[in-house]
């Protein structure tokens, strides 16, 4: 991670019960990724369809209405296709 990222982040704990926490690190196992990233992902997925906070005058001012409006892999290289060529 950049030292400009680590500058943007804040701390944001929470309690939970030790269930929670069970099942937290079992789907993190289950992911293989950290319990961290499991819960953020949950967030992001949850939340991917919400609209954007452009900052006025940045390429998203102005298109916020048709973002998400695409069908298709969040990801493009979800298909190798995309992919040929690159790596060995």
């Amino acid at each position: 991670m950049s030292t400009a990222a680590k500058k943007n982040q804040v701390w944001f704990g929470m309690k939970v019960t030790p269930e929670q926490k069970q099942r937290i690190k079992k789907l993190a196992e289950q992911k293989g990724t950290s319990a961290k990233q499991v819960i953020i992902g949950l967030v992001d997925k949850a939340l991917g369809a919400e609209p954007l906070d452009a900052p006025a005058g940045s390429f998203l001012d102005g298109i916020e209405d048709i973002v998400g409006s695409v069908e298709g892999p969040a990801d493009l290289s979800a298909n190798p296709r995309y992919m040929e060529g690159f790596g060995g």
